[in-house]
């Protein structure tokens, strides 16, 4: 807190009024750059085909962990048994939202929605820790894109046919 306070130009008890102590200070810096990716993904237009639209949140995800290297890793760098800021929450909630909406469709092939949801953030965290950590790899222009849509290929189904009309 001391060198938090050196570089900043702050005093030290300043820093302890506002944060409270050092993890309060580094869950006010989570809360902050999740804010950012937050907002990244709210950005995001929401269409009428929720599968299109977690496409493109998949998308917003992964860009924004490619143009911030630096904040992603320290956004992935937790802690086991800390608890994720709100905004962290919130952007689940917003990734979530379109998977539920394909389930209530009865559009996915899994029942399992938590299963689907993890694996594509392992997914969308593989690409971007490797392309973050591998800058000299030649990496497919096409990359996200088509393992989003891999990832969509493998967990849609068709929708199921309509019901026909009835007349009375």
């Amino acid at each position: 807190m001391r060198t938090v306070a050196s570089r900043s130009g702050y005093a030290a008890p300043t820093i302890y009024h506002y944060f409270g102590d050092k993890p309060g200070l580094i869950d006010a810096v989570l809360e902050e750059r999740f804010g950012r990716l937050l907002r990244r993904l709210e950005g995001v237009t929401r269409g009428d085909d929720p599968a299109l639209y977690l496409a493109e949140l998949a998308r917003a995800f992964a860009q924004f962990g490619k143009d911030n290297p630096s904040h992603y890793r320290l956004l992935t760098l937790r802690s086991p048994g800390d608890r994720p800021p709100p905004s962290a929450e919130r952007a689940r909630d917003l990734m979530e939202r379109p998977l539920v909406e394909l389930e209530s469709l009865g559009r996915l092939r899994g029942s399992d929605r938590d299963a689907l949801l993890q694996t594509l953030w392992a997914l969308l965290h593989g690409i971007i820790s490797l392309t973050t950590s591998r800058p000299d790899y030649e990496w497919s222009e096409g990359l996200i894109d088509t393992a989003i849509d891999t990832f969509l290929n493998g967990v849609l189904q068709s929708p199921p046919p309509a019901a026909p009309a009835t007349s009375g």
